[in-house]
């Protein structure tokens, strides 16, 4: 009921400006139409497109080559590494030649290779540690850390801690004195006024961070000279990861690329949004952890077949809350914008909600199997010659290896290797 009044009130929204009564189905009404979903964006993105094929030479001369959102990211890089002593100078989000011999120092300090571009687990890694740093690097051991090597050393050692080195932990600062009990009737009584208890809290879980992850999962690749193969399946959920990540990093790439055709829009703006439209899909993805593929898909579907709005319009918008889903470690964004992208008829999307369901990210983990029917999706789409977030031959040889030996209760396709575009 609460899906047929959603999709009523946005019909009536597209036909009829006039105001209406604020009820609760108009609110969700108001969520889309602000969203994506709406057109705000999505519609600027093909507006845009168009404006751009017949204007690319005149538009070259004026752009400045970065969308608003590279922009912002470009600065907290810089504010990074100016905090941890690779002086970039002024933080003005264009990554020039100063900026490139500071990621080079980190690059190098790090090990990795110092060419002065960063991809997407350099970010990461610097600007969490960054975070990291802002909430720690005045407590036991870190400061002494800092005071004996500066706030590069707080980098290595946030580096050797992934790597499982145990931080040596600083002794008792000089000039306290450690209290000690006097007697043992002293110590007795003390605990008598505190009533022997400690406090006792209940924590909610803590959602799986995308982010985490994969910061992981590439030490472990680094670790092992190279990622897993399909010949070589000696470790399938390290293999799934690994593809789950590179997947990840190309759907970042991807929505990056398209933000750059909405040009009067901020990234905060169009994160936003995304949050909105995120909201939008809710009731469709709730309980996915424990309902099946096909029955999702159908919602949604429908859902989005009585938006008014074209499937080009909606795969753009979901393809771009995708990539800010994972560039913000928003695990809920990006698996309701790829359960949009499946239901619009991009099935080989279904990949990405797969690995969040197996893992539990932006949702409980799969318990009956669900996980495996949206890899089946994405996989057999892929062997109809549906191409989507750089599934080579290579990588769907892997994911159907990995999905094989990890359990999968049905079969999987057998792919060719031939090319493709």
């Amino acid at each position: 009921m609460v899906a047929k009044n959603l999709c009523t009130t946005l019909v009536a929204a597209s036909l009829f400006l006039a105001p209406a009564a604020r009820t609760a189905a108009d609110e969700a009404a108001a969520f889309i139409g602000g969203a994506l979903l709406g057109g705000l964006v999505v519609n600027e993105v093909h507006k845009n497109k168009q404006r751009k094929q017949q204007t690319t030479r005149q538009s070259t001369s004026r752009s400045t080559g970065y969308s608003s959102a590279q922009r912002q990211q470009n600065r907290e890089v810089q504010t990074a590494l100016n905090y941890f002593g690779y002086n970039v100078g002024v933080v003005d989000g264009k990554l020039g030649r100063m900026s490139r011999a500071g990621i080079s120092r980190y690059q190098a300090d790090m090990g990795y290779p110092a060419d002065g571009y960063l991809d997407d687990h350099e970010r990461s890694f610097l600007l969490t540690s960054y975070q990291r740093a802002l909430a720690s690097a005045h407590v036991p051991p870190y400061n002494q850390i800092v005071a004996t090597q500066g706030q590069a050393g707080l980098l290595r050692t946030y580096r050797n801690e992934q790597l499982g080195i145990a931080t040596p932990q600083t002794g008792q600062p000089q000039g306290q004195l450690a209290a000690l009990p006097q007697n043992d009737q002293q110590s007795t009584t003390a605990r008598a006024d505190t009533g022997g208890q400690l406090p006792s809290f209940a924590f909610a879980p803590a959602g799986k961070s995308a982010n985490d992850l994969c910061n992981d999962t590439n030490v472990l690749t680094v670790s092992n000279g190279g990622p897993v193969l399909a010949s070589a399946m000696t470790n399938p959920s390290l293999a799934l990861n690994e593809q789950f990540c590179q997947a990840r990093a190309q759907a970042i790439a991807d929505a990056n690329r398209l933000e750059e055709t909405v040009p009067d829009m901020t990234a905060p703006q169009i994160e936003e949004q995304c949050e909105q439209l995120n909201t939008a899909l809710a009731p469709y993805v709730s309980g996915i952890d424990t309902t099946a593929a096909q029955d999702v898909i159908s919602a949604t579907s429908a859902f989005l077949t009585q938006s008014g709005h074209s499937m080009d319009q909606l795969v753009s918008g979901g393809q771009i809350c995708l990539g800010v889903g994972y560039r913000t470690d928003n695990g809920p964004m990006a698996l309701a914008s790829a359960v949009l992208l499946t239901a619009a008829g991009r099935q080989g999307y279904g990949e990405m909600v797969g690995h969040q369901l197996r893992e539990g990210v932006g949702t409980a983990k799969a318990t009956g199997g669900q996980d495996a029917e949206w890899m089946r999706i994405a996989l057999e789409a892929a062997q109809s010659g549906k191409t989507v977030l750089n599934q080579t031959p290579e990588r769907l040889a892997v994911l159907n290896a990995a999905m094989t030996q990890g359990g999968a209760k049905t079969g999987l396709p057998v792919f060719q290797t031939s090319t493709g575009n």
